[in-house]
């Protein structure tokens, strides 16, 4: 069963411990992802001119974690991807902000 649903950083980490193989979505822009991100972490900038060419080609079969800077366009993407026809997603509750905030691993490759 498709599961899309908000969850806490703490959450988000413990997911990635026991599904290794989840890929993390940080749709922030470029810019801050260089600067900072989540460990494994791949960027897909939202605002990007092409986001949505970008999306048409990612796996739908596969679990997604997404965050954004504070969560509320995560929740859209999420959205987005549930309307879409992909297996699962997860966001970020938050965000990076919460991330950040609740002192969980960075870094910054």
């Amino acid at each position: 069963m498709a599961k899309f649903i908000t969850i806490t950083p703490e959450s988000a980490r413990d997911l990635m411990e026991k599904e290794p193989e989840i890929t993390i979505l940080d749709i922030r822009p470029h810019e801050d992802f260089k600067k900072e991100h989540i460990p494994g972490a791949v960027n897909l900038d939202y605002d990007g001119h092409q986001f949505q060419s970008k999306v048409e080609k990612l796996d739908k079969d596969k679990n997604y974690l997404i965050y954004c800077k504070s969560g509320v366009r995560g929740g859209y993407f999420m959205d987005k991807m549930r309307e879409s026809g992909f297996k699962g997603a997860f966001n970020i509750l938050g965000g990076f902000v919460a991330w950040k905030i609740s002192k969980l691993p960075l870094t910054s490759d």
